[in-house]
């Protein structure tokens, strides 16, 4: 595995740019670089773990031959292999690895690395010829598919042209992968392409621990379904956004709605993934999916550059959450509300609009605009911000005045981003 790049240094203008949530692809570059130079240092975080731990033989020896594995499916092509290495799914795995409770919750933890190896073949062309474990019977193929082997083993032999899964002993239900991450055989399920994207519909229980969970499957068409016209309403109104959205998401993640009422939210290990339950209309699903890219962006950002050193406590009060959040939680909710007044400033002037649609629109610009305004000074007054964090926070507060404002309005969301929470 390639070695990490040395400390990121972000420019001033790319720190603002990104403060105004509307970045340049150079500033995106800096951002996947910084995240796979994370993912490399949570790999070899890992790796010493392993090396301390008292793991049981077979997990060991099992461990060894799929990191050697991984090697050899990175090395004919890095940077294909680079993509797969910094999927959401696979950064979710490696910190529950890190967390996993002793050496039989590690050993358990680890299973999914040979997975891992099967999906770095399939991008890079590796010729691999070897036994992997699945896990309860599943070989999960992250950002790919994932495989009801129905035993404990699978042999994996993969080329230019492909990988061929065969469970052991069980020849009948060998899957053949293109190299595009199609695939065909017994038991074997696809990740659904989210059209017009790269990403991928993660509706199989794979989205953090590459762990294939037995639960009844949602409603795969009206998820894609859902999809297309939030992304089609994100054409019409604001098509930069459209396309920050189809070229950043890499996965979205069905899922229900948490104790303190959540209904999307983003893992800070796993970014360029939305975890969200169905959204009721394609207006929603759109704020989702622009609200939680704030937070993956925001949350790579923060991994390079340090904006505050305040601790966790939740102390302050914001007015999208009834209960109290750390500072570090109303950076995020600040930022991820920005956007969405910076997406309802976009669709209030755009040219064609009804007056009606216009006026719906800048009632919700204001709304948000107006917790974002009262969020500010929680930072700025606070002595908690670095002098990165004082000019990521003037930028953003900048940004907010230059999207104008508006009269008094009595229109009111009926479903208030309230329901949605902060990176976790």
């Amino acid at each position: 595995m390639a070695p990490a790049p040395g400390a990121f240094t972000v420019p001033p203008d790319t720190l603002v740019r990104i403060a105004a949530t509307r970045q340049r692809s150079r500033d995106l570059d800096l951002l996947h670089a910084a995240l796979h130079s994370r993912r490399l240092v949570l790999f070899k975080a890992l790796l010493a773990r392993v090396g301390r731990e008292d793991l049981p033989r077979d997990a060991r020896a099992a461990f060894d031959r799929d990191w050697r594995l991984l090697a050899r499916a990175e090395s004919p092509a890095p940077a294909a292999a680079r993509r797969l290495l910094d999927h959401p799914a696979v950064g979710g795995w490696i910190v529950d690895a890190l967390n996993a409770s002793g050496p039989a919750g590690l050993a358990a933890a680890l299973r999914p690395l040979g997975g891992i190896a099967a999906g770095t073949a399939l991008r890079t062309g590796a010729r691999l010829d070897a036994t992997l474990s699945t896990t309860g019977g599943a070989l999960v193929v992250p950002g790919t598919g994932v495989q009801n082997a129905r035993t404990a083993h699978v042999r994996i032999r993969s080329g230019p042209r492909g990988t061929l899964l065969t469970p052991v002993n069980r020849p009948a239900r060998s899957v053949l992968l293109r190299p595009d991450g199609r695939g065909a055989g017994a038991g074997w399920t696809s990740l659904a392409v989210l059209p017009g994207s790269a990403g991928r519909l993660d509706d199989l229980g794979t989205g953090h621990a590459l762990n294939a969970q037995v639960r009844p499957r949602p409603d795969r068409a009206a998820w894609l379904a859902r999809w297309r016209a939030a992304v089609a309403l994100l054409e019409s109104a604001d098509p930069w956004r459209a396309a920050e959205v189809a070229r950043l998401i890499r996965s979205v993640v069905p899922m229900t709605p948490t104790d303190d009422g959540s209904s999307s939210c983003t893992l800070r290990a796993a970014p360029w993934a939305v975890h969200t339950a169905f959204p009721d209309t394609a207006r929603r699903f759109a704020e989702v999916l622009v609200h939680e890219l704030a937070h993956s962006k925001l949350a790579v950002l923060a991994d390079v550059v340090a904006l505050h050193h305040a601790d966790g406590a939740a102390v302050h009060r914001v007015a999208w959450r009834k209960d109290p959040r750390p500072f570090d939680g109303v950076l995020q909710g600040t930022y991820a509300h920005l956007a969405l007044a910076d997406l309802w400033a976009r669709v209030a002037e755009r040219p064609g609009a009804a007056p009606a649609a216009r006026r719906t629109a800048r009632a919700r610009r204001e709304e948000y605009r107006a917790q974002v305004a009262d969020a500010l000074p929680v930072l700025l007054d606070s002595d908690q911000l670095t002098e990165h964090g004082v000019r990521f926070t003037v930028s953003m507060k900048q940004h907010l005045t230059s999207l104008g404002s508006g009269s008094n309005s009595p229109y009111a969301l009926s479903d208030s981003l309230s329901r949605d929470g902060d990176v976790r």
